[in-house]
Formats: structure tokens, C-alpha cells, sequence
């Protein structure tokens, strides 16, 4: 199970940084699943050993924790004495035979005082004393946090001044939900039962129903504690070092590991946002877009009907000219070339479009970050795309000016144009020579002037004719060019909008490969069952925080259903 465990936290994790990494999650949501804690107090033995009862002394400076764990020994083990609120040391109590195989890396050995003990009645109990958690040593802190993964019971201990500090209670209430709490009010013969009540009342807000709470005194000699619960305190441990509640503790860590882990899948899950919201996103989408080429359409009017002439007029291209070398020395500079239409102000409406975009979706609670980025070389490259369709569909129209029967009228005037003038020469050369011809074997004159005259016209009408009506089909080439300049640009707007729209495409597709990675991770931590919590009436169930296990109950309860 732990196994199991691990692997799906890795998992989990790996998925967090993905999305992370692709804008879908943000920091906190990420750091949310990776600050799950894997370790448990087993990954500190073998895994085949039957393993000890982990316990630790918690508490603030000066309570007497090292008092208490140095009483327990029967020596001196922890220091105490104004030495302690500096001390960055770890004390250990443990019986001889037992071996700490798997202590973390980042846990310096150095800075573990242990001590071990030949009495195989407590053969099945790890003590350690923490350092102080309100020390000044910020480090103090850091080495608590790290180690109370590794803890199974934690024995909070206060003193009677200093009982209602509850900085550090606040900080271990916060990360010791999977551990069983005893809570000691030590140097008793300070303290009254006012303050014992007050305590418990605290406690009882805190979460504990019926908190076990503990008086001792461990000043010498110990004729002089009165009320001193110290046996008390060894009995308790004692009883829960035994195979089957270790097991329990180590099934609810396991389960509140799981089930953290499992809310901050699903809060991951959800910031990705839902089908309906993206659809509607889309929707929105078709309308800014709409409306922005139209803007644009109405803007680039004027620097059409300029391009389209200059084009004409002198051949220039509607490409920028930049050299390789320029494009490299300035990057970031806008192509600077005879024409205009991409300039400035088209590149600001396109990008507002694009912002627009990312804006409802953030507006919407939609992860934008993702599209922003996606955005990023299309904005670039738009310019280009629109100005190398708009020459591509001026050129074509050059090449076929008009429409299909625009260009076989053209044809056909041109054809006339050319053969009716030839076929009037024809006629006319023919009635020359048989005129000279039959004129020599006869009377009849030669041709005449009137002949002249109509055969001039009648050479002159067949070509004009054809040639007026090839002259008025023929549109001027400034307008077939801005013709040609409107349909391009027209085919750029939607090979751009087509770019943009298998953009969104592929980061939804991202979006939906993440969806489904993250339900089966939630599915899986579903499907991971964990022994129940031990009867309400228990020893342990007083130890353990009572809204974490009502909470528990409920969404298993939940999911059962």
C-alpha cells in the first residue's frame, strides 16, 4: 500500500509540474499537491522489521520536555539548562537493538544525540525530544517540520505560565493532523486546577472531545510531585506499542495522506476549468474576431488603394525587404517597407483581439496563461501572413483579370480584334486585284475613290470595333489590383484566424490530455481502501483530532454513496 502510495504521489507530482509549467496551475495550486508528505514513521525502519512506536516530546522553551525524556531514561540524555533554547540537536532513547535504516538524506546525523537502553519492556518505543519550536534558531523549526512526518504520537507539553501560548500548538495543530496527541502540563507543582480545566476547554476547541491530559513534575526528589501522572503517561505508550495500533496509525496516515492528496487533485482539476466555459469562450471569440476584421477591413481601405497603385505603378513588393542581418540585429523592430498594410495600428487592433480573448477567459475564472503563451508567434508572424496572401491574390489577379466571362468576352474581343481586320484586308486585296484584273480585258475603270474610302472604313470599323468593346470589357489594372489586394486580404484574415483557432485547438487538447490524466489520479485515490478508524470509545480515538476524523468518516461515507 505504501508503495502504491508513493508511486501515485510521484505521479501526482509530476502532473502538477506539467501544468504548472503549461499555465494551467498556478503556484499555490502546485505547491498545494507537492507539499503532500509521503513519508511516514515506517519509511524510517525496514520494511520487513516490525517496527517501534514512534513518540516525540513537542512543545515551546523551558516546559521541560528534556526533563521529561532524561526522567524517562534514568539518565541524562537531552540537554536542558540554558543551553537548550540554542541547542540544534535531536535526542534519541531507544533500545539497543533497534536500527534506524532509513533516515532522510537532508537529516544530518550529526545533529542526532541518541542514547540506547538494554530494558526489552521498552523494546517498542522510540522516544525522541524535539528541539524548541519558538526558538530564535529558525532552523529549530525547519528540523521539527521535517521530522514530524516520521512521528506517530506526539506529546504536547506546556507548562502552567505558559499553557495559553499556543503559537507553536497553532503550527503543530496545522501539519499534526495524522498523529495521535497526549498533551503534559509538566512542573505541576507551579500549576492549579483552574489552569488544568482552562487547558482542556482549550483543547476541546481544538478538536479533541475527551483530550488525554497529563500532570507531571520532574524535579527531584520524587517524594516531593504531588498529583504526578508520569507512570500514567508510560502506561498509555506502553499500550499502544503493539502491532495492531501501529498499524491503525500508520492506515489513518495513510488515509489522510490519500485524502489530501485527493483535494488537491481535485482543486487542481477544477482550476483547469470546464467544457461549457470554454465553449462559451469560443463563442465570444467568433464575435471579437467578427467585429475586430471588420474594424480592420474599414481601416485598411485607404492603404489598399495605395498599395494597389504603387504596385502598378512602380512593381514593389508588398513584402518587407529587411536583410537576414538587419532581422537579426534588430529583432524586435517592426518590417519597414513601402507598404503599409500591417502597420502599427493593425498590429494593435490583432493584438487586442488576442487580449481580449485572454482577458474573458481570466475574467470567466478560465486558466489564461496557457493562451497567452500559445498566442505568442502568431502575433508575431500575422503581418507576414496577411501581406504575403494580399501580393499572392494581386498577382493572380493580374494574371486573370476579372471573372470567367469577363475573360472569355476579353478573348473574344481580343480574337475579333485580330482576325475581322484581317479578313476585311483579305476581302479588300482580292477586290483589288480582280478590279485591276478585269479592268484590263474591259472598259471598266479602275477602282474608284469611293472604293478607297469604303474599303479604308470597313478595314478601320473591323478593328475598332472589336478593340472598343476589348477596351471597355477590360477592367483598369489599378482596380483588378485592388481587387486582387481586397481578396487577399480577405484570405489572410481567415488563413490567420484558421492559425489562431488550431492554436486554442491544440492548448485545449493539452487542457483535455491533463483533464483525463488528473480524473485518474483522482480515481486512483479513490480506489485505494484504508482500514477503518478504531472504535469512538478507544484509548486512541481520545488522542486523535475529532473534526479530522468526523471530516473523514463524511467523505468516505460520500463516496460510498
Amino acid at each position: 500500500m505504501d508503495y502504491d502510495f508513493y508511486k501515485l504521489l510521484d505521479q501526482s507530482k509530476q502532473w502538477a509540474q506539467e501544468a504548472y509549467a503549461g499555465g494551467w496551475l498556478s503556484k499555490n495550486d502546485a505547491q498545494r499537491i507537492e507539499s503532500v508528505q509521503a513519508h511516514s514513521p515506517a519509511s524510517l525502519f525496514a520494511g520487513g522489521d516490525q517496527r517501534p512506536l514512534v513518540v516525540a516530546f513537542f512543545g515551546g522553551t523551558g516546559v521541560g520536555k528534556s526533563s521529561l525524556l532524561n526522567r524517562l531514561a534514568g539518565q541524562t540524555i537531552a540537554r536542558v539548562g540554558i543551553e537548550r533554547p540554542t541547542s540544534r540537536e535531536i535526542s534519541m532513547y531507544h533500545h539497543h537493538s533497534l536500527q534506524i535504516s532509513r533516515l532522510p538524506a537532508e537529516f544530518p546525523v550529526e545533529k542526532i544525540r541518541a542514547a540506547r537502553h538494554q530494558d526489552d519492556d521498552r523494546k517498542e518505543v522510540l522516544w525522541i525530544d524535539m528541539p524548541d519550536i519558538d526558538s530564535t534558531e529558525e532552523k529549530n523549526r525547519t528540523m521539527v517540520l521535517e521530522w514530524l512526518p516520521h512521528i506517530d504520537v506526539l506529546i504536547y507539553v506546556v507548562s502552567p505560565e505558559r499553557y495559553r501560548d499556543d503559537t507553536e500548538w497553532r503550527l503543530l495543530r496545522s501539519v499534526g493532523a495524522e498523529h495521535a496527541w497526549i498533551f503534559v502540563m509538566n512542573h505541576w507543582d507551579e500549576g492549579e486546577e483552574a489552569q488544568l480545566a482552562d487547558f482542556e476547554k482549550q483543547l476541546t476547541k481544538g478538536g479533541f472531545s475527551q483530550p488525554i491530559v497529563l500532570r507531571t513534575d520532574c524535579r527531584p526528589p520524587a517524594s516531593s510531585r504531588s498529583a504526578d501522572d508520569f507512570e500514567e503517561l508510560e502506561r498509555i505508550i506502553q499500550s499502544l506499542a503493539n502491532a495492531h495500533t501501529i498499524n491503525q496509525l500508520e492506515l489513518r496516515g495513510l488515509r489522510l495522506r490519500l485524502e489530501a492528496l485527493e483535494h488537491a487533485l481535485t482543486a487542481g482539476h477544477d482550476r483547469l476549468g470546464s467544457d461549457a466555459a470554454f465553449s462559451a469562450l469560443k463563442e465570444q471569440w467568433e464575435t471579437v474576431w467578427q467585429n475586430t476584421v471588420q474594424s480592420l477591413q474599414q481601416g485598411l481601405e485607404w492603404p489598399m488603394q495605395q498599395v494597389a497603385g504603387a504596385f502598378v505603378t512602380e512593381a514593389v513588393s508588398l513584402l518587407p525587404t529587411r536583410s537576414k542581418k538587419e532581422e537579426t540585429e534588430r529583432p524586435g523592430e517592426r518590417d519597414r517597407g513601402v507598404t503599409t498594410l500591417w502597420d502599427e495600428w493593425t498590429q494593435t487592433r490583432f493584438d487586442d483581439a488576442l487580449d481580449r480573448f485572454v482577458i474573458e477567459a481570466d475574467a470567466n475564472g478560465l486558466p489564461s496563461a496557457p493562451f497567452k503563451a500559445a498566442f505568442d508567434p502568431i502575433r508575431n508572424k500575422a503581418g507576414r501572413i496577411l501581406q504575403s496572401q494580399a501580393e499572392q491574390s494581386l498577382r493572380a489577379a493580374l494574371a486573370n483579370p476579372g471573372n470567367v466571362l469577363q475573360r472569355f468576352f476579353l478573348r473574344l474581343a481580343s480574337f475579333c480584334a485580330t482576325v475581322l481586320p484581317l479578313c476585311a484586308i483579305g476581302w479588300v486585296g482580292y477586290q483589288v486585284f480582280d478590279g485591276y484584273y478585269t479592268s484590263s480585258f474591259s472598259d471598266r475603270p479602275y477602282l474608284g475613290t469611293n472604293f478607297a474610302i469604303h474599303s479604308t472604313l470597313l478595314i478601320v470599323l473591323s478593328w475598332l470595333l472589336p478593340w472598343f468593346v476589348y477596351r471597355k470589357l477590360r477592367p483598369s489594372t489599378e482596380k483588378i489590383a485592388l481587387k486582387g489586394v481586397r481578396s487577399g486580404i480577405a484570405l489572410g484574415f481567415d488563413l490567420i484566424k484558421e492559425q489562431v483557432d488550431a492554436l486554442i485547438e491544440h492548448t485545449l487538447e493539452r487542457r483535455g490530455k491533463l483533464i483525463e490524466a488528473g480524473q485518474a489520479l483522482v480515481s486512483r485515490c479513490g480506489r485505494m481502501e484504508t482500514a477503518e478508524q478504531p472504535p469512538d470509545k478507544s484509548l486512541l480515538s481520545r488522542m486523535l483530532p475529532q473534526q479530522v476524523m468526523d471530516r473523514s468518516q463524511e467523505e468516505r461515507s460520500a463516496r460510498s454513496r
